[in-house]
């Protein structure tokens, strides 16, 4: 799935070269099961790109061309508790209100200056590569849109310490709907799935090689 969604955007970098995604199953160490809030959930993206990079550079050998990956991508959903009062009696009242979970994710991309990881900046940027240190990792960033749960998931979460896949499953009757269309994907009936979800963020994520000049 993935790989999917990754190599339309990364062509763009190679567009002359061979290009080889490759996708791995890495544990995300450091945070919990079910993040919450930007700060956890940007780590555990961190930390899945960090597990990522590893686990490529460990099934390169001596007779590859290359010694690493130019990129890694990790992915992490997480939920914001919030609750945004609509009425002038909500506000005066809001510590009474229910908690609201809104559902978002991070996307964090490891590169570096490389000629390659550059190799697709905008038009009219000067950047080189040839007087940076080539070996030091570069970070790109972004979050997804955001959208509100509805109360029966988060009832699940919050009160039952689901996981939002799971109360998925439960709610609306499905089975691991998180590696399918995804909450969003019957939320929306459709209209945005999984990969929609996460593009954007994808290409946000990829500003720094594009703008070099500016982030590198």
């Amino acid at each position: 799935f993935f790989s999917n969604i990754l190599f339309p955007y990364f062509f763009r970098f190679h567009k002359h070269k061979f290009l080889l995604t490759a996708p791995y199953t890495v544990s995300c160490v450091g945070v919990s099961d079910q993040p919450f809030g930007d700060a956890e959930t940007r780590e555990g993206a961190m930390n899945r790109a960090k597990a990522a990079y590893d686990a490529a550079c460990a099934d390169i050998n001596s007779e590859d061309d290359y010694e690493h990956p130019d990129f890694a991508v990790g992915l992490e959903g997480g939920l914001e508790k919030q609750h945004y009062p609509q009425t002038e009696s909500e506000r005066q009242n809001s510590q009474n209100l229910p908690e609201e979970l809104w559902c978002m994710a991070w996307m964090a991309i490891v590169g570096s200056s490389s000629e390659s990881c550059t190799a697709a900046k905008a038009e009219g940027d000067n950047f080189s590569s040839e007087d940076k240190d080539q070996t030091s990792k570069s970070w790109g960033y972004a979050k997804t849109g955001t959208f509100l749960l509805p109360p029966a998931l988060c009832a699940l979460v919050l009160n039952k310490n689901m996981e939002l896949g799971d109360a998925d499953d439960e709610v609306f009757k499905r089975v691991n709907s998180k590696h399918g269309g995804g909450t969003v994907g019957i939320l929306t009936d459709g209209e945005i799935d999984r990969a929609d979800y996460y593009v954007h963020a994808l290409k946000l994520a990829l500003v720094p090689w594009i703008r070099p000049e500016l982030y590198l």
